[in-house]
């Protein structure tokens, strides 16, 4: 199941991930924070629960696991790509 929004970056030197509602919210608060971060690193995704543990995942994969979870909303149906999931589909 999608659990939330999430990118994934070389921040610092260091490979982060940070849980966020929509991606531009990373965006924002890397501006407001003043973070340095490699652009070429930022990798697009979702974080993933099974159950048992969470994990980044990428818009491909978030769009079947939410697809098998019902997790569409019933407005993004028509539209939703199988191959690239958007939070605004999920929330």
């Amino acid at each position: 199941m999608i659990i939330s929004a999430a990118v994934r970056a070389v921040i610092n030197g260091e490979k982060v991930i940070i849980p966020c509602h929509r991606h531009s919210n990373f965006f924002e608060i890397m501006k407001v924070l003043h973070c340095q971060y490699d652009k070429a690193s930022v990798e697009q995704g979702f974080i993933d629960w099974d159950n048992k543990k969470e994990r980044f995942v990428s818009r491909a994969e978030a769009a079947q696991i939410a697809l098998k979870c019902n997790q569409i909303l019933p407005h993004m149906q028509a539209d939703f790509n199988p191959n690239c999931c958007f939070s605004e589909d999920l929330w």
